[in-house]
């Protein structure tokens, strides 16, 4: 295989405006025509059928097939015959599947785009349409053209993971640009979560006094402190306590002696009653005696059997034996109320035997309970004399508390207490939410920082396939005027002059990545003819097919350009 590969002839069908177009190309080659006749779509038909896809002109991506065949067209066909004598037949197919045939006049080759992109790499570099780019997006393409040696194991060590969702099928440069952006947007994300959560943790912080620490107030025990204050109350109770039995013992012995005198004037009084009840209990007997010993019951019988005489007289004989039985049972009556009176009689006198002796016993009963009066009277004076004592030694043994400021602190600490939610609720926002955001925020700024240095570093150790290339400390390309020049100038402070030559040198470094070796140049209208004659020259001198693009009126036309005519 020739080391030079170019394009020896190519056919194109039905494809974008073209439908149908052949040539055999020549080294110099001008395609001409007015806009839209179909110059760029030749040189996109090169790219479609040596690398299999095509991008649109805003850099949107590969354009879909539907847009690639000509409208109303159903296949495109792309064929082309390159000078080593390979084939390349494509065939673009909107209703079935695409169809690649690759070949070789000496030989079988594998029908594959792998295959195909040894051949091509990337797009046709244009150097007119690299002219008319801003000096930023002219050094985005010489970075992408950078050879820089890397791994996703390098991604790995330099960020401590593979970020998920890069396209690593792009240049290292675009993908540390993506993984910035990546990180970039995260960091947002989570700066605007942190904003939100120190916005809460600092409306509770505000509901807490100043200088708050919970984890102090929390591990004070409130029950201890009000305990403090209820034990200093209690002391002081039992200090005053003792106090007032000093201060009132001789009152309290007065009244325990005026208490004695009344219960046993009460007793006395008690007593007396008694006595009086009996005596006239007594007497009342004494008259019952009397009246039933004043009765003549011999008297009363003469007087009855008179009475029943007259009336035996009245009634005659009819009822003398009636009268005799009342008579008889009167008498009976008699005896029997004489005999009960009798016995009354020893009753009485044996209920006032009783009385006296319950007399002599009342007086007995009051003397005994005039002494027991005497006698706890004179207990209760000891037992004041003993708690007096006790109370000395109390105020002697015990000091009063200050309770104040006891209750002052434990109102505190209760007080302080009560903020524990807030400051629990602050703690966990501050600990289990805002750090761990805060560290991951401080990890993807180190990320994005990384990110933003690592092309600098990277491109000090880059591979510059063009020459007079070189990458300052900032990590801007400088374009060298001359092979001794220690620095260079930036693209932005090239002439017109120099930055059509740089585009040039650029188109055959671009040629020079894969074995096709074609340079395209467009807008060439836009050079005056002594400039076009000068290009001409220099590219009949090199090595590389050159396609110049030039509008002009009238139909696409092909030329070959030939310096020795």
């Amino acid at each position: 295989m020739s080391k030079i590969v170019t394009i020896k002839s190519y056919i194109i069908k039905n494809w974008l405006g073209i439908t149908e177009n052949s040539f055999s190309p020549g080294k110099v080659n001008v395609l001409s025509g007015r806009v839209g006749s179909g110059k760029s779509s030749i040189i996109e038909a090169f790219e479609m059928a040596l690398s299999g896809k095509v991008d649109d002109k805003e850099g949107r991506g590969a354009l879909p097939k539907t847009e690639l065949v000509r409208h109303g067209a159903n296949e495109s066909t792309l064929f082309v015959e390159l000078s080593n004598g390979l084939t390349v037949d494509r065939k673009l197919r909107v209703a079935s599947s695409d169809y690649l045939k690759i070949s070789k006049e000496d030989g079988a080759v594998p029908s594959t785009e792998g295959f195909l992109r040894s051949f091509f790499k990337g797009d046709i570099f244009k150097p007119g349409e690299f002219l008319k780019k801003r000096p930023e997006e002219q050094a985005a393409i010489i970075l992408d053209m950078l050879e820089i040696p890397w791994t996703k194991e390098n991604i790995a060590t330099w960020f401590g993971e593979v970020p998920e969702g890069i396209n690593f099928e792009m240049h290292i440069l675009k993908i540390l640009k993506q993984i910035e952006d990546k990180y970039y947007k995260e960091r947002t994300t989570i700066n605007q979560q942190i904003e939100v959560l120190k916005v809460q943790a600092e409306g509770y912080r505000k509901q807490l006094p100043s200088n708050y620490d919970g984890d102090i107030w929390r591990g004070k025990r409130i029950q201890e402190y009000y305990g403090k204050v209820a034990g200093a109350e209690a002391n002081n109770r039992n200090i005053l306590a003792a106090q007032n039995a000093i201060d009132g013992l001789q009152e309290r012995i007065e009244t325990l002696k005026a208490s004695a005198e009344a219960d046993k004037q009460a007793k006395k009084n008690q007593y007396d009653r008694q006595r009086s009840d009996c005596r006239e209990f007594i007497s009342f007997l004494n008259q019952k005696i009397e009246t039933a010993q004043s009765i003549d019951f011999k008297t009363k019988t003469t007087e009855s059997d008179k009475a029943f005489d007259n009336e035996l007289a009245v009634e005659i004989e009819r009822l003398k034996t009636k009268y005799e039985q009342f008579k008889n049972q009167a008498r009976e009556n008699i005896n029997t109320e004489s005999a009960k009176v009798q016995e009354s009689i020893v009753g009485f006198k044996n209920s006032i035997a009783n009385k006296e002796q319950e007399l002599t016993h009342i007086d007995e009963l009051e003397i005994q309970s005039i002494k027991a009066v005497d006698e706890r009277t004179v207990e209760q004076i000891k037992t004041a004399d003993a708690e007096a004592g006790n109370s000395k030694k109390v105020i002697e043994t015990m000091k009063e508390i200050p309770v104040e400021p006891l209750q002052k602190e434990a109102d505190e600490v209760a007080a302080m207490q009560s903020f524990l939610r807030d400051f629990d609720f602050m703690q966990d926002i501050v600990k289990n939410k805002l750090a761990p955001k805060e560290a991951e925020s401080k990890r993807l700024t180190a990320n994005i920082e990384k990110a933003r240095s690592l092309p600098v570093d990277l491109l000090k150790i880059s591979k510059c396939p063009i020459d007079g290339i070189i990458i300052d400390d900032n990590g801007m390309i400088r374009i060298k005027s001359n092979a001794d020049a220690a620095t260079g100038t930036l693209i932005a402070g090239l002439s017109d002059g120099e930055r059509r030559k740089f585009a040039i040198q650029i188109a055959r470094t671009r040629a020079e990545l894969g074995d096709l070796k074609i340079v395209c140049f467009d807008g060439f209208q836009d050079l005056n003819p002594e400039e076009q004659r000068k290009i001409f020259e220099e590219a009949h001198k090199d090595d590389y097919q050159w396609y110049f693009l030039k509008t002009t009126d009238g139909d696409l036309k092909i030329e070959i350009i030939d310096m020795e005519d």
